[in-house]
């Protein structure tokens, strides 16, 4: 499943600097005008940033963990979007596709990610 970033979002940018995918927009209206799609639930107050389940592997492949939910200060804004059930196959396809250059490691995969 890809994540999404809650509530609790100070709006640090500590994860938009982490994300290998250019995943992480600080608007709703940022990801779309670049033709990314974003949960239903995802920064509809425009202080929130967001991220594109178009562009998130949830760092399968060549993280241990999600490196926006490493980086993030308070610990708990990244998390798993359950309006986005994507399975480990999904996310691992989409790192590929993303970075053709790099190897992909099917062994890097956090224990969040079902399926």
């Amino acid at each position: 499943m890809a994540l999404m970033i809650n509530n609790n979002c100070i709006s640090c940018d500590a994860c938009l600097a982490a994300c290998p995918n250019q995943a992480i927009f600080e608007k709703r209206s940022d990801a779309e005008s670049g033709g990314y799609r974003v949960s239903d639930g995802q920064g509809l107050d425009g202080t929130t940033y967001v991220i594109s389940h178009d562009r998130c592997t949830e760092c399968v492949g060549h993280f241990a963990e999600p490196q926006c939910a490493s980086a993030c200060p308070i610990g708990d804004c990244c998390v798993p979007d359950p309006l986005v059930p994507e399975s480990t196959g999904v996310l691992l396809e989409r790192a590929r596709r993303l970075h053709p250059q790099k190897e992909i490691r099917h062994d890097m995969v956090w224990p969040g990610v079902r399926g």
